[in-house]
């Protein structure tokens, strides 16, 4: 399956991003390196979700990573491994900061290719999103000097060369995470558990909630309270959430080769139109376009 999503192209016009460009290892492996000037007001924190894993290899910022209700404190080489459909964010803790981080997206067949699928097997560390470190300080240091050298190797226009000497780098790098003993942190918090709750009920019924006044009126809540604490935990709102859950959840049936027409009325939409016009806007596809990829 070929890799198509990625971060949107119009952020590098938004913000004071230095070096962020997603360089095609492979079909199905994207790297970047990227150095961004943030300040609060501008930070693009929603919550959101791939249909591919998402490697973070943090550097330096007062950053913290929100995923499926845990809070991870990341400090200079710790790895966030984000699982495809896991939705996570990350949010920063101050008023402005300079976020550097390496960042890999892809799919566990991404070495197939290369013949190597055994470097994809460090992806099974984390089914539910989790934070990893190395427990010795020598390997953290050969691993981030490994990334650095892949930063370097890619710098300035592509080429043929650089792009084979990237690939290497990148062989080096799951090598070395598949080797060592990189372990799960334990230093991670929960949100709130008024949140917690909320969020698992629309997890579990995102399918058969027609509207925010009903979860509200389970909870005996008011409908702008429910409203305002998930915009606050997640800046989104509720209904883009249940309808990303939904868009979510249509991908992972499409791979198993359910009709689409089954696919829309299971996850929760009323009619097919409404449903292509959802899932167009959350993957820039058709479902039928989107099948195709599969």
């Amino acid at each position: 399956m070929k890799l198509l999503s990625h971060y949107i192209e119009h952020q590098k016009e938004l913000y004071q991003i230095i070096n962020w460009k997603n360089h095609v290892i492979t079909d199905m492996l994207f790297y970047s390196f990227r150095d961004t000037a943030y300040d609060r007001r501008c930070y693009p924190s929603k919550l959101h979700y791939h249909d591919y894993y998402e490697l973070v290899i943090f550097e330096q910022g007062d950053i913290r990573y929100v995923c499926e209700g845990r809070v991870y404190h990341p400090s200079y080489g710790d790895i966030i491994l984000i699982p495809p459909g896991n939705f996570h964010m990350s949010v920063i803790n101050c008023e402005s900061t300079r976020y550097r981080r390496h960042v890999f997206y892809l799919y566990p067949s991404a070495f197939d290719g290369v013949g190597h699928r055994a470097l994809a097997s460090f992806l099974e560390k984390s089914s539910n999103g989790n934070i990893l470190a190395f427990s010795a300080h020598e390997d953290k240091r050969s691993f981030m000097g490994v990334l650095n050298c892949l930063q370097e190797a890619l710098a300035g226009e592509p080429s043929p060369l650089k792009n084979a000497l990237g690939l290497a780098y990148v062989l080096q790098a799951f090598y070395l995470l598949n080797q060592s003993n990189c372990q799960a942190k334990e230093e991670s918090t929960t949100l709130p558990e008024t949140i917690l709750t909320l969020q698992e009920y629309i997890d579990q019924n995102f399918h058969q909630i027609s509207s925010v006044s009903q979860i509200a009126e389970h909870f005996f809540y008011s409908r702008e309270y429910v409203s305002r604490l998930f915009r606050k935990h997640f800046d989104t709102t509720i209904s883009d959430y249940i309808m990303k859950r939904r868009i979510a959840k249509s991908q992972a049936l499409m791979a198993k080769g359910l009709p689409i027409v089954e696919i829309a009325y299971e996850v929760g939409f009323r009619s097919l139109s409404t449903f292509i016009r959802s899932f167009r806007a959350v993957t820039s596809m058709t479902p039928s376009e989107y099948r195709k990829t599969l």
